[in-house]
């Protein structure tokens, strides 16, 4: 029987009269951004207790979002003048989900490890011989000193900064990412419009801050704070962390933790061809997950046990291919078709975009004009395929490297605008690099004619592209241009400013990594280094690797990319032709990329939309909803804003309930 499908629930919407007072949302946003790279550095690289950057929003804009919200409240009761507006609050609530997110551990730490871990290990571990590839790595992309690397790792003993040595690197990373930013606004841009005008698409994680922010009565707070099933949904959330908080404190204490595995079942062959399988406890997947269609969530599930099916027949069958049946692979395969399909669907509007490109022609309520998006993307496109080009790259590898990750990053806002799910992790992460290597061959990549050794070092310098996670914030993009069309700041007004929050974000982002490593040293901190150092030993010493042992292309790997293109082909063309089928691509596209984590709380998610819709209707499932955003925001408040606080005073017990949002 055909799953229910999404019912509507974007709230409704009052257009503030006036513009925001930036005089007043800067400073703010600024400060509530230092604010946020403080905490970030104490959370995650001293104690490394949460992730709290890794959230979805982040839970500095969150925190920012609680304070502003109960302080204008405080305030329109005595002072009512120096309160804020609904849309300055959510104006620097959009600020600082960019501007926080920036310095996480899967984009700017991520190059801070990629760049320095083969100039210390070259001397520190000589038997890695990664003395072969670090003269490929050029001085003003990290500083090739050993004393200044050396210090990072280990600190100094004044803890000073050496900034001078840093300042080159610092810019032509910041100016990466600002060319890298304005890449991926200008081609979400090109259809923006069309996904949040013509096809209204619901932007559900936008509903928790317009429900907490939403028009509150003279006397006092927006229903949503007095509404009892938002506050039993949060109660549930939060007692499940306060068992896993006391449990830190005294082990004797019971605690649920944070997964169930059954591993332990599954050691005998051909069962343990399922391991990994797991069940994970996430409020937050959840409460925000039950926004999503039905027809999503039961694909996401279904698909998963299908690749566990896979990998249970390829071990009857005796396959050693190692890592089948290659989920991440299939959903590159995935992500890349839906692109396909995505373009083919909109294929009218980017002629009429087209013509209004050629006439000049602007719409009031789109982020950029068409000449100002393609200007912005051939911009952005053209100034971070140069740096990598000027580095080493091999120029093709650089274009078309680039183009995947603008794909890759453009498909994933859909899929937050669309389907909602709050994971920044939620892409086939590393396989638009990996694609290179096992569809050309690492014996080719690695040939003098394709760049040769340079080429690839330079190739795993840049792999933050595809490993870390700062593609994922063209979701964020859309959200708040969303966000501003439905509480008043113009949409042209936030891509602008937009600029300005990632600029401010990279700038606090770079002063608390370096201060906090040359203080205490990178490996003295609980991570044993930089965050991304397991990865960039593994990118480097696979290079040393493949000089003397190159590896053909990998068909296996080429195979399962093209069956995820296949199957969201032939998913896209059941949906269109039966829309009462309970699949659909995206949720396809959803399992291959982290279908491990997602699985369970989207079971979840369905089984308990199934039946509200089916036997409460759509009112009753509007009814219900507050109930599981509380248990989101009971998550968020007690594991991210409170235990995520409280952990910046010191180490234990804190790390033994480490809180990942990603």
């Amino acid at each position: 029987m055909a799953a229910p499908t999404q019912v509507e629930v974007v709230p409704e919407v009052k257009i503030a009269p006036h513009p925001p007072r930036l005089t007043v949302v800067l400073p703010l946003a600024v400060l509530f951004t230092i604010a946020g790279g403080w905490w970030m550095q104490q959370a995650e690289i001293v104690v490394l207790a949460t992730q709290i950057t890794e959230a979805i929003p982040p839970i500095p804009a969150l925190g920012a979002l609680l304070f502003l919200l109960f302080l204008t409240w405080a305030l329109a009761r005595v002072a009512k003048r120096f309160a804020l507006t609904r849309q300055e609050v959510l104006l620097i609530f959009a600020f600082c989900a960019v501007s926080t997110a920036v310095p996480a551990c899967g984009s700017l730490r991520f190059p801070l490890a990629l760049t320095t871990f083969p100039i210390y290990y070259e001397r520190t571990a000589p038997q890695w011989r990664l003395y072969l590839i670090t003269p490929y790595i050029p001085d003003w992309l990290v500083p090739k000193e050993f004393a200044i690397i050396r210090d990072l790792y280990l600190g100094r003993a004044d803890g000073r900064v050496p900034w001078s040595e840093w300042t080159i690197p610092i810019i032509v990373l910041t100016v990466f990412f600002l060319f890298f930013w304005l890449a991926c606004s200008g081609a979400l841009s090109i259809f923006e419009r069309r996904w949040r005008v013509h096809e209204r698409l619901v932007f559900p994680l936008l509903y928790l801050p317009m429900r907490a922010t939403e028009e509150r009565p003279p006397s006092g707070l927006p229903p949503f704070w007095k509404d009892p099933l938002m506050w039993i949904g949060f109660s549930l959330s939060a007692i499940y962390n306060a068992m896993n908080m006391a449990n830190a404190f005294n082990p004797l204490f019971p605690a649920p933790g944070k997964f169930y595995s059954f591993d332990q079942y599954l050691t005998a062959p051909p069962l343990n061809a399922l391991i990994p399988l797991q069940l994970h406890y996430r409020p937050e997947l959840v409460g925000l997950g039950y926004l999503m269609s039905t027809e999503v969530a039961f694909t996401v599930w279904f698909s998963y046990f299908l690749f566990k099916l896979e990998s249970l027949v390829g071990r009857l069958l005796g396959w050693q291919f190692a890592g089948y049946p290659f989920p991440q692979e299939q959903g590159l395969g995935a992500y890349l078709m839906t692109a396909v399909l995505l373009v083919l669907a909109a294929r009218w509007y980017l002629l009429e975009w087209l013509r209004s490109l050629w006439k000049g022609q602007t719409h009031p309520d789109e982020a950029l004009s068409s000449r100002e998006a393609l200007i912005w993307l051939l911009v952005g496109f053209t100034g971070c395929s140069a740096i990598m080009i000027k580095a080493g790259l091999f120029w093709p590898i650089a274009l078309f490297y680039f183009a995947l990750t603008v794909i890759v990053a453009l498909v994933y806002a859909r899929i937050r605008a669309e389907v909602g799910a709050p994971m920044v992790w939620l892409f086939p992460y590393y396989q638009h690099k990996k694609v290179f290597e096992y569809t050309l061959g690492i014996d080719r990549l690695m040939d003098p004619a394709f760049g040769g050794v340079r080429s690839m070092t330079i190739f795993s310098v840049f792999t933050f592209l595809a490993r870390g996670y700062f593609l994922s914030y063209t979701g964020t993009q859309l959200e708040n241009i969303q966000l501003g069309a439905w509480t008043g700041y113009r949409e042209k007004l936030w891509v602008r400013l937009s600029v300005v929050a990632v600029l401010v974000g990279l700038l606090v982002g770079f002063y608390f990594h370096l201060a906090p490593y040359y203080r205490g040293g990178a490996l003295n901190y609980r991570e044993g280094g930089i965050w991304g150092h397991w990865h960039a030993n593994y990118e480097f010493n696979s290079i040393v690797a493949w000089i003397s042992m190159p590896e053909p292309p990998n068909w296996p790997k080429i195979l399962a990319t093209i069956l995820g293109g296949v199957l969201v082909l032939a998913l896209g063309f059941l949906r269109f032709n039966y829309p009462s089928s309970p699949f659909h691509p995206l949720g396809f596209a959803i399992a291959g990329s982290y279908g491990d984590l997602v699985w369970w709380p989207f079971l979840i998610v369905w089984v308990c939309k199934f039946l509200v819709i089916r036997y409460g209707g759509g009112r009753i499932y509007r009814r219900t909803i507050p109930f599981f955003l509380g248990f989101a925001l009971g998550h968020y408040v007690v594991a991210g804003v409170i235990w995520g606080l409280w952990s910046t005073t010191g180490k234990a017990p804190f790390t033994r309930y480490a809180v990942w949002f990603g």
